[in-house]
């Protein structure tokens, strides 16, 4: 993936396109999220891979607030995808992050 080209995408969409962009991405997310614990809570947590997918949602929820209220004090566009598509040490991370992107971009294709 090249994040330039991401983060260029990105920043000509209309606010209204990133706002449903992000709002897919948070909802892909949430799906990776249940990788990470058991149906019916008899299974082990991964509470450090779900404590990420919580905080970053946590700043994507504020974002795209941010965005529908045109605010200018928020990030910048290209700030916030580089913080979502940077490399990470722990692959496993970097994986779920990219699984969510990915599927975000087949679905708004």
């Amino acid at each position: 993936m090249n994040i330039d080209s991401e983060v260029r995408h990105f920043v000509d969409l209309s606010a209204n396109d990133k706002a449903r962009f992000l709002s897919r991405f948070m909802y892909e997310l949430t799906l990776e999220a249940r990788n990470y614990y058991g149906p019916g809570g008899s299974q082990d947590i991964d509470a450090n891979k779900l404590r990420f997918i919580n905080e970053i949602q946590h700043r994507l929820t504020r974002f795209l607030e941010q965005i529908l209220i045109d605010d200018p004090a928020r990030s910048t566009d290209e700030s916030m995808l580089r913080l979502l598509l940077a490399p990470r040490s722990e692959k496993t991370i970097e994986s779920l992050v990219l699984g969510a992107y990915t599927r975000t971009i087949q679905a708004l294709g």
